[in-house]
């Protein structure tokens, strides 16, 4: 019987760099979950964030998975927003330290979110500097720092000579 050399023998213990398909679908659907949340979804199959990051650099058609998962995972994300937005959450209600009943809550902040999001020219943060009234504040504001200035040395120029 022939011994396996010692190259050989290392051969078949190394782990290849390639993603194991069962690991990558898994992967891909955690991510997906987890609303693209690359941490969450390798502490959830006890994977590496830099072997999965290895894996998307090597493989084009893995990346392109991890794409449209973190894509999906966000339109979930965004869906849930809206029902919280639009429908609320229940929470309970505590008297004495007895749940007594529950109190339907709606999320005004992911509203709001939601409609810069969609319609960004009606509801972003709007600032308008009008640039011509900048230069000439800032030119008058230097005027009023020089004739104080001015107006300072002229005193302590009166002081000295006294």
């Amino acid at each position: 019987m022939k011994k396996a050399s010692k190259n050989e023998a290392g051969d078949k213990n190394k782990r290849t760099s390639r993603v194991q398909p069962k690991t990558e679908a898994e992967f891909i659907a955690v991510l997906r979950e987890t609303g693209g949340n690359v941490s969450r979804a390798c502490a959830a199959i006890s994977l590496t964030r830099t072997r999965v990051y290895e894996w998307r650099a090597a493989d084009p058609l893995f990346a392109t998975a991890w794409d449209e998962a973190v894509e999906l995972g966000t339109d979930e994300l965004e869906e849930e927003a809206r029902r919280r937005a639009f429908a609320g959450v229940e929470e309970p209600v505590f008297y004495q330290g007895e749940e007594c009943g529950a109190v339907r809550k709606y999320s005004d902040t992911l509203l709001i979110f939601l409609l810069k999001g969609r319609r960004p020219d009606k509801y972003r943060e709007r600032i308008q500097i009008d640039v011509n009234k900048l230069d000439s504040d800032i030119d008058r504001e230097l005027a009023k720092l020089a004739a104080g200035s001015q107006a300072n040395l002229a005193g302590e120029a009166e002081e000295s000579i006294h």
